[in-house]
């Protein structure tokens, strides 16, 4: 197996886990809005770890799912890039898209120790943990988004027949 396809491989492959993680915390955070309403309307007292717990769900559901819309390119943006225009012009667009990635969000991932360092002490309310573990989302996402961009940069070939421009 070549460099370029272990690449691709490895993004398939974190691919399908955030779209299975993102649907589960989804699925936890539906449910725990769920048991929060019966539990407010019908027993007329919510467990207040609930709210905290779905709210987390969502952060953690919606980076995985940014990163599942980045790898099939339903992210958005201001200018569609080209899809079936010239091969100089789609190959620009593609190096654009990743300088652009790389400005906004490589200071994300440069920075992201000292943010997580300043969450470790800190604890969340009603569930008691490390607010760090609600923060890891912000780089994880972000290192997996960088993933996906360098096999996009090296493996752009690899899914096109030979003779397709």
């Amino acid at each position: 197996m070549t460099m370029r396809r272990i690449i691709v491989h490895i993004s398939c492959a974190l691919d399908r886990l955030c779209q299975f993680s993102a649907a589960a915390f989804f699925a936890a955070m539906l449910v725990l809005v769920v048991f929060q309403v019966v539990a407010r309307y019908i027993f007329q007292a919510v467990p207040p770890w609930t709210a905290e717990a779905a709210r987390y769900c969502m952060v953690w559901g919606g980076l995985l799912g940014a990163t599942v819309a980045f790898r099939a390119d339903q992210d958005p943006r201001l200018i569609q890039p080209p899809r079936n225009d010239r091969r100089v012009r789609a190959i620009s667009a593609l190096w654009l898209r990743a300088l652009a990635v790389v400005i906004f969000l490589g200071p994300v991932l440069y920075y992201s120790h000292s943010f997580l360092a300043r969450t470790w002490h800190r604890t969340t309310e009603a569930l008691g943990i490390s607010t760090m573990w609600v923060s890891l989302a912000v780089p994880f996402a972000v290192a997996v988004i960088f993933c996906h961009l360098l096999a996009k940069l090296v493996g752009s070939g690899i899914d096109r027949p030979r003779g397709e421009t």
